[in-house]
């Protein structure tokens, strides 16, 4: 059952045999153990990941048309699982998918001209990891029409540093990078669309980190089964900080916590029989007028 944050305060300051109160902020105790609740809150759902904490989300945009091809990871996000862009470019080579049409929105391909036409939708984007990304890039000829490039400034962690990067002007996104977990680096944009890479075209599923609010109404976004394994954690550290003692039934009450927590988690993530099958399928195909396939191999990637 869902609980207020005042609803589990006073049950903590309870067991704690301390003085009632009517709301989280009447008493230095009662402060004390709501900022507990609040650490123990966060401490859950960054070791559980509950999927209830998924959901559809959209990059920053740069607006900066000497850097188009870079959007930001939104604060609070703290997972990317995938990426998509929107494609509106009707003859843009970068909308053949893997199959030689468009991403699943369209069965039949026209043609005009002997030009194929596209019905509007969204792409994969696939994210690679950083050194695969570079390879890539710099396989770009910077003489060829379609080929600009940028100067990316990268200020982590204390290691100034800045570095060229190539892109396509003239097609749909295809692969990206993450740098930092807050930058997003596309290998191309279409230059007959925009002028940047826009917000309003992304659609990414991520895990974002949820608020906690400080108020007695407040309740935390967990599932009913996780209030009890909040409000007994709660206990036991309220009882170590404030008591300088343990709380053995709470203890032993966390212990059975976790384990119905992690045996939940294992069937709601585990694969369907038939997707824990060896895939024996054919990896190569074409995209953006050259094989994706091929370049995975010959970069040894696939391995």
């Amino acid at each position: 059952m869902k609980r207020t944050l005042l609803d589990l305060t006073q049950d903590v300051l309870s067991a704690l045999s301390s003085d009632e109160v009517n709301s989280i902020g009447d008493s230095t105790e009662s402060l004390q153990v709501a900022t507990i609740i609040k650490n123990k809150y966060f401490d859950i759902i960054n070791r559980v990941n509950l999927t209830k904490h998924d959901q559809l989300v959209q990059l920053d945009p740069s607006l900066d048309p000497t850097i188009p091809v870079i959007m930001y990871v939104p604060d609070g996000v703290a997972e990317i699982v995938w990426l998509k862009y929107f494609n509106t470019n009707l003859i843009d080579p970068g909308a053949v998918s893997s199959h030689g049409k468009h991403d699943t929105n369209t069965d039949i391909v026209n043609f005009v001209d002997g030009i194929p036409q596209h019905v509007p939708g969204y792409a994969y984007v696939t994210i690679l990891p950083v050194g695969q990304f570079i390879d890539m890039v710099n396989s770009f000829n910077p003489n060829s029409p379609n080929v600009d490039q940028f100067t990316f400034t990268d200020q982590g962690n204390g290691f100034p540093g800045t570095y060229t990067f190539y892109y396509k002007n003239d097609r749909t996104p295809s692969f990206c990078t993450i740098l930092n977990n807050y930058n997003v680096i596309f290998d191309s944009f279409d230059a007959t669309q925009d002028s940047t890479l826009q917000t309003s075209k992304t659609m990414a599923w991520g895990r974002v980190i949820p608020t906690f609010k400080m108020e007695d109404s407040f309740i935390p976004d967990l599932d009913d089964e996780s209030f009890t394994l909040l409000l007994n954690e709660a206990k036991a550290l309220a009882y170590f900080e404030l008591k300088q003692t343990i709380h053995p039934k709470a203890e032993q009450e966390i212990k059975r916590g976790w384990s119905t927590v992690q045996k939940n988690k294992s069937v709601a993530n585990k694969p369907s029989a038939f997707n824990q099958l060896p895939n024996f399928g054919r990896h190569g195909y074409f995209q953006n007028n050259y094989a994706a396939g091929s370049e995975f191999k010959a970069r040894g990637w696939d391995r």
